[in-house]
């Protein structure tokens, strides 16, 4: 099988599943906060938030590591795995001692600390996932993590909605992601044996191995979820819970948005972690077709959010959660820079310069704390919601992330032609933005449309897209329609 077909197969099988657990985890978006309220959806995002930051420890930057190993030795498979779930087993048991000492250090209400404990575990169940799929993804079989990608997402929507329509509290609902987190485990593990048999062992010389291979990628791993959840943090101190529910709610969709670079950074990896050692033309040509394909599909979304963030929060979320509004249309800009930095650090990962990227994620980390103690108390002062402020230095970081991580790559990675491709789709974006403006007032589904056929002749007329990823593009859709209808 080419390189091309093998990316387009890994990537139509993780889009089918994100596309099904998507339109799940959009249901849950719309019903929790509803039914649950922004201050009680604050706690839950709150205990996500912190559980984020020990799993750091947890996980010891392994997951990245463990595809590169084994997308290059296969034959070591149920070896990593089990070794990884081992040790990840007995690092989560220092971080529930310390999480335990944190929560009565903070002061956070008896319930707040209950929600704590039960994430906990789920997070747990959800670190050994993330060993089982590195060994799924180094073996490049996506659609076995699509499967339980599903079932867990399904799993926990199908309890939640329950929950929350008979007045189950938060415990209930933190408990429902611990089933579901079990539920995708167990399919997960079921696919993987059948591939590699797992085997639950500790190695000592072999983990002590992998944690001085897995110090860079936790070094890394460590300043991208500190920089992902410090905004909640930093907003449940300086402010209050509903404001932390405000940032939650835009966060959770902007989190959804990101399903494309996602699925796309997973297909590649394997395959540029493979280039990074036989063929640099290659790799070098996949990165520019990558950067290109991500720019085309992000501008669309992210100024598309702008234009429709009020309206999609008024109507989903209601009248509790309008604090929330301004806070996706500043979101939905910064996700076109995420888009491209999710690919960038991959690219650097993959070809091991996973260096180079903690240093950039450790600028954008340092600068978003010290942005957010800014800006955070002065749009509470200026507009009362402190979670603008979050947004803001979000936006601030991703831009200066992406500069940053441009200087860093290797010369050569990018050429003349993809700035000639980034102009005429920001041209295209700021085109598709002119002409949905005016129709804001009007239903949703009003701006959708007429920014998605503008946004489309726009690109089309301005030939945005060079003609071989046109080829990739109609490849992707085709196996997709194939499998949906098949």
């Amino acid at each position: 099988m080419t390189t091309g077909k093998r990316i387009v197969r890994n990537a139509s099988a993780l889009l089918v599943s994100q596309a099904v657990t998507w339109l799940l985890a959009f249901s849950l978006t719309i019903v929790l906060p509803r039914y649950l309220g922004a201050e009680a959806l604050g706690k839950l995002s709150l205990a996500s938030s912190l559980w984020a930051i020990a799993s750091i420890g947890v996980t010891f930057g392994l997951d990245a590591l463990l595809v590169k190993l084994i997308a290059r030795h296969p034959e070591r498979t149920g070896e990593l795995v089990g070794n990884a779930i081992v040790l990840r087993t007995a690092l989560f048991v220092v971080a529930l001692g310390l999480m335990s000492v944190y929560a009565r250090v903070a002061g956070y209400p008896a319930e707040t600390v209950r929600i704590i404990y039960i994430i906990g575990l789920s997070t747990l169940v959800w670190n050994w996932i993330g060993a089982v799929q590195s060994g799924l993804q180094g073996l490049e079989e996506m659609k076995y993590m699509s499967v339980g990608n599903v079932v867990g997402k399904g799993v926990v929507t199908l309890l939640c909605i329950p929950l929350v329509l008979l007045g189950q509290g938060l415990a209930a609902i933190a408990g429902a992601y611990l089933v579901s987190a079990v539920a995708a485990l167990l399919i997960q593990l079921y696919y993987l044996n059948r591939l590699h048999r797992t085997r639950l062992s500790f190695q000592p010389r072999q983990t002590a191995q992998l944690m001085r291979d897995g110090l860079p990628h936790l070094f890394s791993s460590a300043f991208q979820v500190v920089y992902a959840q410090v905004h909640v943090i930093i907003i449940a101190s300086l402010v209050n819970e509903r404001t932390v529910g405000w940032f939650g709610t835009s966060s959770t969709l902007f989190g959804t948005l990101l399903f494309i670079p996602t699925v796309f950074t997973a297909a590649v990896s394997p395959t540029l972690s493979r280039f990074a050692l036989a063929s640099r033309e290659e790799m070098i040509r996949l990165m520019r077709r990558s950067f290109d394909l991500l720019l085309v599909l992000s501008v669309p979304i992210g100024m598309g959010v702008l234009v429709v963030a009020d309206p999609v929060v008024a109507l989903l979320f209601g009248p509790d959660f309008t604090g929330s509004g301004p806070v996706l249309a500043i979101m939905g800009i910064a996700l076109i820079f995420t888009y491209q930095n999710m690919l960038i650090g991959q690219f650097l990962i993959s070809t091991d310069r996973q260096n180079v990227f903690t240093v950039v994620m450790a600028v954008a980390t340092v600068s978003a704390i010290l942005l957010d103690l800014v800006v955070v108390p002065w749009t509470e002062q200026r507009y009362q919601n402190g979670a603008i402020g979050a947004a803001l230095s979000l936006l601030v970081s991703e831009a200066g992330m992406l500069a940053f991580a441009l200087v860093a790559l290797p010369k050569g990675s990018l050429g003349q032609a993809n700035v000639r491709t980034a102009l005429k789709v920001l041209l295209a974006g700021g085109i598709m933005v002119g002409a949905t403006w005016w129709a804001r007032p009007y239903f949703v589904g009003v701006p959708i449309v007429i920014g998605a056929v503008t946004y489309t002749v726009a690109v089309l007329g301005l030939r945005a897209i060079p003609a071989e990823d046109l080829g990739l593009v109609r490849s992707l859709a085709g196996r997709l329609v194939a499998r949906v209808t098949g």
